[in-house]
């Protein structure tokens, strides 16, 4: 029986082995890509139609089963199943490459042979390559937002094709149905947006107080007194132009008379 018990020991390891062989890269998904910031990695993103991914598969499958003497973590990540990691990783081309270790992300640029890629882990040519800087990486806040804006536009599309394909709906109905609702929801968000900014922010005539009339009126009557001070001086100095005036009238006369006198005498 001890026997007996001990090769089903081995044939179960011995399928477990085999089990992993056969799965060969680790499937990254919404809910483990944070497993990404532990250890070594190499990522593949590809999608199922693509060909040049489908050429790139029998190597991927060579490095997978590698990785243990590689010291290495190899995973995929499936586009057409998971459109949020490919905003988050920014993937514009298929089949695209990450290299992975403690939290540091590079994108693989080098070859695609099974060689280049093993004497790339084994040289560590990827202290050569720079990092993604820490706004641009997976984890921020800024790839985050784009993940959901590339996992609302996979929602769209497939509601799109379900309106079209099932229902029998036109396309430019559909496109119409679409932008409607993108201008509503635009105009909703911002009646919100102005909301907040006049709470936060109010405009400036709202914040301007008005005078009491308490105030209003001592103003008033400062101006009244200033207007009056300069009527008074205005007055003082006309009359002081008027007797300017006058004398000078009468020294012209005097002037005159005193010429004529010596004319009647002779």
């Amino acid at each position: 029986m001890g026997i007996k018990t001990a090769s089903l020991l081995v044939l179960l390891t011995a399928c477990v082995i085999t089990a992993q062989d056969v799965l060969g890269s680790i499937d990254i998904t919404e809910e483990n890509w944070r497993d990404l910031e532990k250890g070594e990695w190499l990522v593949k993103f590809y999608a199922p139609w693509c060909p040049a991914c489908r050429s790139l598969e029998p190597v991927w499958t060579k490095i997978s089963k590698k990785g243990k003497d590689l010291d290495i973590n190899v995973g995929e990540v499936d586009v057409t199943a998971y459109p949020g990691l490919s905003g988050r990783f920014v993937i514009t081309a298929l089949p695209t490459i990450y290299h992975v270790i403690n939290g540091e992300y590079r994108k693989y640029e080098g070859g695609r042979t099974e060689d280049d890629l093993v004497q790339f882990i084994q040289e560590r040519k990827y202290i050569d390559l720079e990092s993604v800087p820490g706004w641009y990486a997976p984890g921020s806040y800024i790839m985050g937002i784009l993940s959901w804006l590339f996992k609302i536009s996979m929602t769209v599309r497939v509601i799109h094709t379900v309106l079209t394909e099932e229902y029998g709906i036109p396309a430019w109905s559909s496109y119409t149905l679409f932008a409607l609702l993108t201008v509503a929801i635009g105009l909703f968000l911002g009646l919100i947006l102005v909301l907040i900014s006049d709470c936060i922010c109010p405009t400036k005539g709202q914040t301007q107080p008005t005078p009491p009339p308490a105030e209003a009126e001592k103003e008033s009557e400062e101006d009244k007194e200033k207007k009056k001070g300069n009527k008074k001086e205005k007055k003082q100095t006309k009359n002081g132009e008027e007797k300017v005036d006058k004398v000078s009238k009468g020294t012209g006369t005097e002037g005159t008379e005193l010429r004529q006198r010596p004319k009647d005498d002779s």
